[in-house]
């Protein structure tokens, strides 16, 4: 009796408890939005891309459609999917043993590790500037690993091959056909465009005269510089061809970043025009030294161009890709 009686007195109080409430329901913190192999492309990394696109795109000025957003994300989602692809075929291409490759990318995070704690001091303060930018070294370096991979892959189907064929592929005649093809490079007029503060009012040229001196000096926009005055007009960069002909003569002349004096405006008022970019006439020939030089360089582009896109479908054939959700 006495041990049934101490049972249900232990079991009593927790007869008595309200029920635990129920476990709180799991909150995403991350997810997969695509595979390349073996490797996962995550939305917290997609979406870090996909907004410096944005803000580049809004910094045009532009008004941004939902569609915009969308392509954008798409758009950043297939870089990415290539980029996973090159890092996947830097041990698939043959060319070098993948026992080789990840040693030396084991060798170059250990290496990146030890700079960083060198440059900031210590680990803890290493891991304080990681989670600054919220991030840890594990998924720092599962990044810095997916580009120290295509780095190598790229160079070894694409540097490589270049260094030992190119010559193969820029001949005279590579050279010559490009010329022709690409003549408005190499002979063309001047081209230029200028920026305009135009100035209206009583004290307009004062204010003229006051605005050229300090842009003449200082490295800022139309728009900033007319913020400064009363009663006046900013106008972005305007192409020589759409100006009138004492400006259009100014911004032909040259040369970059050249500021005007006040220049009379028809029905009054006064403007000054900076050039903001500007591109002298050139009557380059073939056999120009500097044309040869130029050549060159676009035809190893070109030539560039070709060897990573064969290689690229290489690395594709030897890749799987899955999509949460294909893009567009």
């Amino acid at each position: 009796m006495r041990r049934g009686f101490a049972v249900l007195a232990m079991l009593s109080p927790l007869c008595g408890q309200e029920r635990p409430a129920p476990p709180a329901p799991p909150i995403l913190v991350d997810t997969v939005i695509a595979t390349v192999n073996d490797s996962a492309i995550m939305h917290s990394e997609l979406m870090t891309l996909t907004a410096g696109r944005i803000r580049t795109l809004q910094a045009s000025g532009r008004r941004l459609t939902p569609a915009d957003y969308e392509a954008a994300y798409d758009e950043e989602l297939q870089r990415r999917v290539e980029w996973y692809t090159w890092a996947q075929a830097a041990k698939t291409f043959g060319v070098v043993a993948p026992e080789l490759v990840e040693s030396q990318v084991q060798r170059d995070l250990e290496q990146v590790e030890q700079d960083q704690v060198r440059d900031l001091g210590s680990y803890q303060a290493w891991s304080r500037a990681l989670q600054n930018k919220g991030q840890t070294w594990p998924t720092y370096a599962r990044e810095l690993r997916v580009d120290k991979m295509a780095d190598i892959a790229q160079d070894i189907s694409v540097g490589m091959r270049m260094q030992r064929q190119a010559n193969l592929y820029v001949t005279p005649r590579m050279l010559r056909d490009t010329f022709s093809k690409h003549r408005e490079l190499f002979v063309h007029d001047a081209k230029a465009a200028v920026a305009i503060v135009m100035f209206v009012g009583q004290d307009a040229e004062a204010n003229a005269r006051t605005a050229a001196a300090a842009w003449r000096t200082e490295d800022v926009t139309s728009r900033a510089l007319a913020r400064r005055f009363p009663d006046t007009i900013a106008l972005d960069e305007t192409a020589a061809s759409d100006l009138v002909p004492a400006l259009s003569s100014f911004a032909l002349a040259g040369p970059l970043d050249r500021v005007s004096d006040p220049l009379p405006r028809d029905g009054g008022g006064f403007q000054v025009a900076k050039v903001v970019r500007f591109v002298p006439a050139r009557n380059g020939k073939f056999e120009d030294r500097d044309v040869q030089d130029q050549l060159r360089d676009l035809c190893q582009r070109q030539v560039r161009i070709e060897f990573e896109s064969q290689a690229m479908q290489r690395a594709k054939q030897r890749t799987l890709v899955w999509y949460a959700r294909p893009p567009r």
